[in-house]
């Protein structure tokens, strides 16, 4: 489908040319030359023009003629190749006599080198130029690059090639039974049979190398047979293979670079044909290149990357020569570009390097270097592939119907070179420069007029036509100058072309913008012109901007302002500036920029889509919207303006049509927003998008239009599978989150959040509210999307959606085949073994029988259990019996706790099933609520949770039981409640509580001693009270027991004294620990900074870069080296890890751990102490120890200063690598487990938030008093 259109054309006016050569004689007269005298012509690398001729060679290109003489070197001898060798800028020419002539033409030296003492016919370079093939009429010579014969070989051999493929004739036509019609008819020639040359055959011997120079290609005329032979070589010099013989083979040959294709030409009747053989010289295509009669072919070659196929020929009348440019797609040939030369050729090639560079030197000395491009004629969905004098015409939105094929064929007079399109509107242009306008009628183009091309020269080049809206039409017109001319149709008044513009420097592209043009140069300087209406002529404006070289694939969008190409180095660049990198193809509109991207690192390429909005607003590198692999060498057709469908034509030539999400969103999100929701279902449903977005989109836009919704769409199919959809995820934050990047979705679904709304059972409430709400009629038709949104919700409501379709059904005409129908519906979304229990469950036995027969269960089984619920007479009890069956105990429960005389029933339930919870809440206000309580006291009593127990006895007014549990639970307060509610005997109730006292003194719970000697005799017990009091250093409670009894004072004031001491000494231990785990701490992290420094210095010398991976070896802390991969630790390794942080160990990995949370727990137990002293210090000034409360108040300060002090020392404000806790290999782990070492003094990329870390809190307490 691609065209193969003329990119751009360098007109060189050399000195054959008659403009400079007439000056160029007056200067120097003794010096002529003429196309006549040429003998041979090639061109450099740089588009240098040499040619030889007898006296010598010279420079055609130049602009002084400069002839460098090798008449003595030549000796008369004539010319049989003549080429320049690209990597030592020499000339090289082989003689007829063998000798080799090399021309160094910058120092005007020649070198002659006599290589084979025979005449020579034919002489061809390999293209990396290492070997030289010489042949005569009978031997092929291969010479080094030193000229040195390196293999000779006779041109016609017996013996088979190495990769000729051998046969003995088995299957062939002459082993085969022919019969009557195998009988030979006259006039009927065979193909496969070899036949003389013809008379236009010059007994050539033709060469041809492949691309990589392995393999050289060899056409010769069979002397014997007069035979025209062609056979393959390798480089040096082996026979590989024998080309399959046919007949009336042409004098032609032609090796593909790539691919190992030989091509060559027969004619057969009025027809000629190009013959395709693999190197194993097998016949493998071919297809017909045109008529036979009065032409004759000079030459065929493929440009470097072989998908060019140039054939150069000739009328045998010598008026005009042309050359044809072919490409194949698909298995197919199309003749996509010819170009006419009247004055004949004196060269035709492809450029070495440049594959889309073709050159021709006409005889009349005009050089023309025009560069091709591929591209695609595609406009509003319609291709238009030229194929000859045939342009086939596609429409893709119809259908992608792969070439050869075609909607239809237009036929034109004369080769199609060129194809303009602008809407409905197209120009064609031909070979003999005829310009056809053709507009779109009904779905076929038409011809309606034709441009006057009359003052159009012959010899120039017409390409880049550029049409507009109003069939404008503008074309570059290459020839002594390039123009810028805007063609006439020739029924308008102006009918000859105008030129708008006209320079010397080459253009390469133009386009149409507002009353002027966009026009780029061949040195990628972009410019513009405008039309001065004062001059009548268009004027340019200013440099727009430069790119530094060429860009191909233009594309100027007038209303965006955008200027797009692809720069040599594969880069897109907008308006001068590079955006994307490795673009193969790309297309573009209004909206959005579509590109192939490629990477030599990959086997795919990627289908990727930008919006030019985001192109115009930034000048930062852009990302793609969403990308796609597709298959490597796939090229971009174009895409459907408005649409979703984007196509592509694959490497074989074979079409994809593909729908891009982000086209597709775009689609959707303006369908939703014009409330076209049926349109937007179908295309969700076609391509799986996710439904959702019908509500995430917008939430309260589709909320208010819900009904309009279900009326638009109108279709259970797509509502349920709408209904079926739904989550509570928000598409446009997730899958979609890209298409919905810079709208306010995000703060919508965090206002969803927080009002904690359930979108799946909101919608579908209102969706089942709005269906009910129509008329029977759309009910029935949408009445499985109401039993859908049932069995949608969490959890499924399966028995409503079975109780709705019944009582929906029992309004219905037809209710019982609807009822059967709807019945299965939900039989399809929930299992059938469970909709039996569910319906069940409803209670309505008539709907369980209706589920029953509509599943495959069997009636011996469901018939006796239905009649045997029918038999309960009590509903209550039939309830109750369904539950049961069902296995639902807690409804069972609920049921049963309507009966008050089942009341043993349920007991044997709740004690069977555990349902004592569930039993409290339903029989709430029943009259066996009592009975119930002391059920579950006892089953509590019986699990020793002997507290719940009282309180559920108490609750049935079993006091004795209840007293006996609290009894159990050690609850005293409880117990004497109890006992003043059964009026139990004081002294009864003492003894119980005296009993619990060595119970509650083994446990140290003095305070409650305290108090149950205070309720049992507080005046007999109070020497015991006061001690009890003291040892749980209650001393507020002591001193106020104490008060005015000077023995009771005196218990207090000996306790007192002896818990000072106590706390002297624990003051005492404090500092010291804290002394001897700081002064620790601080050898551990200097030790610790040491090897870290240490490691880093080691590896730098090393010269291992500082992202290089380490592992962790050995047990020593410190040691970081080499690689390793260690996973993070498991739940295991990191309980054995927390153990060791405990462990106050010199030397250990976690000791810093070890010592910070020693450091903790000693500063937990002096914050503790300050509570004891708000209490002990003033009642040591009570019992006159004011000495020993001033000595404890001044040692707990200097304590709590010394405290603050190490805090800071242990935990500094700012942290250091050397300060995290642990060992240095797990601090410098990364999120993958991988050690990596440190830059000197750079912190890990994580820090691990262990609890030794957080620093700990000495609480601000008011416990110091004045007067001490």
């Amino acid at each position: 489908m691609r065209n193969l259109k003329v990119r751009s054309v360098v007109v060189h006016d050399t000195l054959l040319s008659n403009a400079k050569y007439e000056g160029q004689q007056n200067k120097a007269s003794s010096v002529s030359l003429s196309s006549h005298e040429i003998e041979a012509v090639c061109v450099s690398i740089e588009n240098r023009i040499f040619c030889a001729c007898y006296a010598g060679v010279c420079e055609l290109s130049s602009e002084v003629l400069k002839l460098v003489e090798w008449t003595e070197q030549r000796n008369g001898a004539r010319i049989i190749s003549f080429d320049h060798l690209s990597d030592e800028y020499l000339l090289c020419t082989v003689l007829s006599s063998g000798v080799v002539l090399i021309v160094d033409y910058e120092n005007g030296t020649v070198e002659r080198c006599d290589i084979i003492p025979t005449e020579l016919c034919s002489a061809r370079w390999a293209p990396d130029f290492h070997v030289l093939l010489l042949a005569s009429s009978e031997m092929l010579y291969f010479v080094t690059r030193q000229f040195e014969v390196l293999n000779e070989q006779p041109l016609n051999s017996s013996r088979s090639g190495r990769e000729e493929l051998m046969t003995v004739g088995w299957g062939s036509k002459e082993t085969q039974f022919q019969g009557i019609g195998g009988r030979k008819q006259p006039g009927k020639v065979d193909n496969e049979q070899p036949t003389t040359v013809s008379e236009y055959d010059q007994h050539r011997v033709l060469l041809a190398w492949n691309g990589d120079a392995n393999y050289v290609a060899v056409s010769y005329v069979d002397n014997l047979t007069n035979f025209r032979q062609f056979c393959v070589f390798d480089h040096e010099g082996e026979l590989i293979s024998r080309l399959q013989q046919v007949s009336n083979v042409e004098e032609t040959l032609a090796y593909r670079p790539t691919g190992n294709i030989i091509a060559t030409s027969r004619y057969d009747s009025d027809k000629r044909e190009i013959i395709f053989y693999e190197r194993n010289g097998q016949r493998r295509s071919k297809f017909e290149c045109g008529p036979h009669q009065g032409s004759l072919i000079n030459w065929m070659g493929w440009n470097t990357d072989g998908n060019i196929l140039c054939v150069q020929s000739k009328d045998l009348a010598g008026t005009a020569e042309e050359v044809s440019f072919w490409c194949v797609s698909n298995y197919d040939w199309m003749l996509k570009y010819r170009k006419v030369v009247n004055d004949g050729f004196l060269l035709a090639c492809w450029h070495e390097s440049n594959p889309n560079q073709f050159c021709y030197v006409a005889r009349n000395g005009r050089a023309n270097f025009i560069d091709f491009e591929f591209t695609y004629n595609f406009c509003g969905g319609i291709v238009l592939s030229i194929a000859g004098c045939n342009v086939r015409v596609t429409d893709l939105k119809a259908a992608p119907i792969p070439p050869p094929m075609c909607q239809y064929e237009l036929t034109f007079p004369n080769i199609v070179c060129e194809i303009a399109q602008y809407n409905d509107s197209a120009a064609f242009l031909l070979a003999d420069h005829s310009l056809l306008a053709y507009k779109l009628r009904e779905g076929k183009f038409e011809e309606y007029a034709e441009y006057d091309t009359t003052d159009l020269s012959q010899d120039c080049i017409c390409y880049n036509l550029c049409l507009n809206n109003s069939n404008q039409l503008s074309a570059i017109i290459a020839s002594s100058h390039y123009s810028i001319c805007n063609l006439n149709l020739k029924n308008m008044n102006c009918k000859e072309s105008i030129c708008l513009y006209s320079t010397e420097k080459p253009l390469i592209w133009h386009s149409h913008m507002t009353n002027g043009f966009i026009l780029q140069r061949i040195d990628g300087e972009w410019f513009s012109i405008k039309e001065n209406k004062d001059k009548h002529c268009y004027l340019e404006t200013g440099i727009l901007f430069e790119t530094g070289s060429a860009l191909c694939h233009c594309h100027y969008s007038q209303t965006k302002d955008i200027i797009f190409g692809i720069s040599k180095t594969n880069d897109l660049v907008v308006n001068g500036r590079s955006f994307f990198k490795y673009v193969g193809s790309y297309t573009a509109d209004e909206d959005y920029l579509l590109t192939v991207t490629f990477d030599s690192h990959s086997s795919s390429s990627k289908l990727q889509i930008a919006e030019l909005k985001d192109i115009l607003t930034t000048d930062k590198q852009i990302s793609y919207k969403s990308s796609r692999a597709i298959e490597r060498g796939a090229m971009l057709i174009g895409y459907e303006t408005g649409g979703t469908r984007v196509w592509l034509q694959m490497p074989r030539g074979n079409l994809e049509t593909i729908h891009l999400k982000e086209l597709l969103l775009n689609k959707l999100k303006k369908l939703l927003n014009d409330l076209h929701f049926k349109d937007a279902a179908v295309i969700m449903k076609k391509h799986r998008i996710d439904m959702n977005l019908f509500y995430d989109h917008n939430p309260e836009f589709f909320m208010k239009h819900i009904g309009q919704f279900v009326e638009d769409i109108g279709s259970a199919e797509l509502l349920n599978l709408f209904v079926a959809s739904l989550n509570n995820d928000n598409v446009t934050l997730g899958i979609y989150s890209e298409n919905y990047s810079n709208s306010n979705h995000i703060k919508l679904d965090k206002k969803a959040v927080k009002s904690n709304e359930n979108k799946v059972q909101k919608v579908c409430t209102t969706i089942r509210e709005h269906i009910l709400s129509l008329d029977d009629i759309h009910i029935t038709d949408l009445y499985t999307t109401v039993i859908l949104t049932y069995l949608k919700e969490q959890p499924p409501q399966v028995s409503k959606a079975l109780l709705a379709l019944r009582e929906q059904s029992l309004k219905l005409p037809h209710g019982k085949e609807l009822e059967k129908k709807w019945i299965a519906y939900v039989s399809l979304l929930a299992p059938t073994e469970n909709l039996f229990n569910v319906a069940l469950s409803t209670y309505d036995l008539n709907l369980t029988l209706a589920v029953a027969e509509n599943s495959q269960m069997d009636p011996k089984e469901y018939l006796p259990l239905l009649a045997d619920f029918q038999t309960q007479s009590s509903p209550a009890y039939q309830k109750f019996k369904i539950d049961i069956y069902l296995g639902m105990f807690r409804r069972a429960i609920r049921n049963l706790s309507e009966l008050d005389d089942r009341w043993n029933e349920a007991a044997e339930i709740i004690k069977r099933q555990n349902l004592y919870t569930e039993a409290l809440i339903v029989y709430r206000g029943k009259k066996t609520y009592l009975a119930l309580c002391e059920l579950c006291a006892n089953h509590l009593m019986n699990k020793r949770r002997f507290e719940e127990a009282g309180l559920l006895f108490k609750r049935a007014n079993n006091m004795t039981m209840a007293l006996q549990c609290y009894q159990s639970a050690q609850k005293w307060r409880e117990m004497i409640e109890c006992g003043q509610i059964m009026n139990m005997a004081n002294k009864e109730l003492s003894d119980l509580l005296q009993k619990m006292i060595p119970n509650f003194e083994s446990r140290g719970k003095f305070m409650d001693i305290a108090e149950i000697l205070s309720f049992v005799d507080k005046k007999s017990n109070m020497v015991q009270i006061v001690e009890y009091y003291c040892k749980a250093d209650a001393w507020s409670f002591a001193m106020n027991h104490a008060f005015g009894n000077e023995e009771l004072t005196k218990i207090v004031s000996q306790a007192a004294s002896v818990r000072y001491e106590q706390i002297l000494q624990s003051i005492e231990n404090w500092e010291n620990l804290l002394e001897q785990y700081c002064c620790r701490l601080e050898v551990v992290r200097e030790n610790k900074e040491n090897s870290l420094k240490a490691a880093i210095k080691r590896f730098e010398d090393h010269d291992l870069p500082a992202s290089e991976v380490f592992s962790e070896t050995s047990s020593a802390m410190s040691d970081i080296s080499k690689i390793s991969t260690v996973s993070t630790a498991s739940a295991r390794r990191r309980k054995h890890i927390e153990k060791k942080k405990k462990v106050l160990k010199e030397g250990t990995q976690y000791e810093d751990a070890a010592l910070l949370n020693a450091l903790k727990d000693t500063m937990s137990l002096i914050d503790s102490q300050q509570d004891e002293l708000i209490s002990l210090l003033p009642t040591l000034v009570a019992v006159d120890a004011v000495e020993e409360a001033r000595t404890i108040q001044t040692h707990f300060l200097t304590l709590l200063k010394n405290t603050s002090k190490v805090i800071g020392i242990a935990w500094p404000t700012h942290l250091s690598a050397h300060m995290i806790p642990g060992p240095l290999r797990e601090t410098y782990r990364d999120k993958n487990g991988i050690i990596r070492i440190p830059e000197e003094n750079k912190m890990p990329d994580r820090i691990p938030f262990e609890s030794e870390l957080m620093r700990p809190q000495i609480r601000n307490v008011l416990w110091q008093l004045e007067i001490c």
